[in-house]
């Protein structure tokens, strides 16, 4: 009788141990959303489909949902699981494409940083190196009002974002059901 209490006792507990959260054992979550890095093509191709298999075959995955901690809505930082160390591969490409699974989002102008000097006014893919964090951002510099005109960059970068309003918005929401939107 001692020995079947034994046995149950060490069955439940080895059972109860093994209930851990799945990133704590390793089992990654399976996301949709797909991160591609891109660079346009200027050439000419006998139709869509042509251009469409051949930037996408250029196109490598650089990271995924699965690589991705947390996504801030306020300020638009991305947290890594392993903080995207490898950026220096990152600055060979001219933009990140956003998928959900096959279907296209949007794109970040640029993948830029703090050694840039340019200003863009549209979606960027910015690290910032003083930070060590990543940003979804309207636009670069982030800080409008050291721009000789702050107000027009403004306006042009909510006029950019409201273009992709839409699949900005399934963005948010898939970061929201997998549980990284802070």
């Amino acid at each position: 009788m001692k020995n079947s209490v034994l046995i149950f006792t060490l069955a439940v507990s080895t059972l109860l141990s093994g209930c851990r959260k799945d990133e704590e054992n390793g089992i990654e979550q399976t996301s949709k959303l797909i991160a591609k890095a891109s660079n346009e093509i200027v050439a000419t191709f006998a139709s869509a489909a042509d251009l469409r298999a051949s930037v996408e075959a250029d196109e490598p995955i650089i990271f995924t949902g699965n690589d991705i901690l947390w996504f801030d809505g306020a300020t638009g930082e991305i947290r890594f699981r392993d903080n995207m160390a490898n950026t220096n591969s990152l600055s060979l490409w001219r933009s990140v494409k956003f998928y959900i699974g096959d279907d296209y989002l949007f794109s970040s102008m640029i993948f830029v940083s703090d050694l840039s000097s340019a200003i863009y006014n549209s979606l960027v893919f910015y690290y910032s190196i003083i930070e060590n964090k990543f940003y979804l951002a309207d636009g670069y510099p982030m800080d409008t009002s050291v721009l000789s005109d702050p107000q027009k960059a403004q306006d042009e970068r909510d006029d950019n974002m409201r273009k992709i309003e839409n699949e900005w918005n399934k963005f948010i929401t898939l970061m929201k059901q997998e549980e990284k939107y802070r």
